[in-house]
């Protein structure tokens, strides 16, 4: 006699095939919780000794240095790949009033600031060694700062000694980032970017803010200000050398999962769309771009609770695709913390036109048979079999 269950489960995938499959994709690329908690337990036996190490080997840094903040897609639930990759910012606190400082917005370079000191000379004489290799006539300079936790990690790492799970401990510059190769006995790896960051509130004019992101978060925002250089793009227009220099990327962490914090299905569609990308190779839509496109789909649902039902997963994502389409087909994304910044200012013509095609086609195909899901991301679902 046929299982009444099996057969109510069965019924229940043909009513929203889109969804099942979508589900059954989501769970094939579960990452290995054994493997989690093996990677975790290395990672933070090295975390905890190697900052003390850091502290340990120079003075600045143990001064400046305030605690770890664990950031990227793993530790946003958002990756779809491997746990082996963690991003780790440094925070760094300067010895400053808040009335002895300013961050000043870019305006010719949306999403960049300056931190600048407003009595440079009286500020640094208490603390001449910020004075002599990380300010600039009152500027915090963020390659300097970049270049002298480089210099740190190097140092600490002469002396260092590994946690026992580890055989060989090594690095490699990478952007903003100092990245720590940790090569574990049992023959893998564990890279660790570390990236330093000064903490800061940012009080974001009305011009840069959408009402409805303003609605949602506020305009003064914890941020954290990177050293990741400024490049200009021919759209935008130009800085000169020395105001470049000074310039510090403002990145939001805490404001964007506040968006994204347990809305029904949200980051399982955020995770499709990085697979989707995955497949297709479109290396140029970078993983925040896609992110992006759905905080923005959070926002325009105003907060309705249905809207992102697990149930309604085909629905969604088919919108998702459908919004990343006419971002790409326009070559705009717009930044959520400064609708003046255009995310996708470097798509050419050719790329996006490449894109959309692809998107279109699966746009098309979802339309007319849910079903066609599973050969977009190359697998099929075991219960289509039957």
């Amino acid at each position: 006699m046929p299982d009444k269950k099996v057969e109510v489960v069965q019924a229940q995938k043909f009513k929203k095939p889109g969804v099942s499959i979508l589900k059954e994709i989501l769970r094939r690329i579960k990452l290995n919780d054994a493997l989690i908690k093996e990677n975790n337990q290395i990672l933070h036996d090295f975390l905890n000794t190697f900052v003390a190490k850091m502290k340990e080997e120079d003075e600045l840094f143990k001064f400046l240095y305030r605690e770890l903040y664990f950031t990227g897609s793993f530790y946003s639930d958002l990756r779809v790949s491997m746990p082996d990759e963690f991003d780790i910012n440094m925070i760094l606190k300067l010895p400053f009033n808040d009335s002895e400082f300013e961050v000043i917005h870019q305006p010719q370079a949306p999403s960049f600031v300056k931190y600048r000191l407003k009595n440079h000379q009286a500020a640094l004489l208490k603390h001449p060694r910020l004075a002599s290799s990380l300010f600039e006539d009152g500027y915090l300079i963020p390659e300097s700062v970049r270049k002298w936790l480089q210099s740190v990690v190097d140092k600490a790492l002469r002396s260092y000694t590994p946690p026992r799970s580890c055989m060989q401990v090594c690095t490699k510059q990478s952007g903003p980032a100092r990245t720590i190769l940790l090569k574990k006995r049992n023959g893998g790896q564990i890279d660790v970017d570390l990236v330093p960051v000064v903490s800061c509130s940012l009080i974001l004019p009305r011009t840069y803010l959408d009402g409805r992101v303003e609605a949602k978060v506020g305009k003064t925002l914890k941020a954290f200000l990177v050293p990741k250089p400024y490049s200009s793009s021919a759209k935008q227009m130009p800085i000169n050398r020395q105001e470049a220099k000074c310039l510090w990327r403002s990145h939001f962490p805490d404001p964007e999962e506040k968006i994204i914090y347990n809305v029904g299905c949200v980051k399982p569609i955020i995770k499709l769309l990085k697979l989707l990308r995955d497949k297709e190779d479109w290396k140029i839509l970078a993983s925040y771009y896609l992110k992006t496109v759905v905080m923005w789909m959070v926002l325009e649902s105003n907060g309705k609770q249905d809207y992102w039902k697990e149930d309604k997963m085909e629905e969604r994502f088919l919108e998702a695709l459908q919004k990343l389409d006419a971002a790409v087909s326009q070559r705009k994304i717009t930044y959520m913390f400064n609708k003046k910044y255009n995310l996708l200012e470097k798509l050419n013509e050719q790329q996006a036109t490449n894109i959309h095609n692809r998107l279109a086609f699966f746009i098309r195909n979802i339309k007319d048979d849910p079903k066609r899901l599973w050969s977009f991301f190359k697998e099929k679902p075991a219960f289509l079999n039957s």
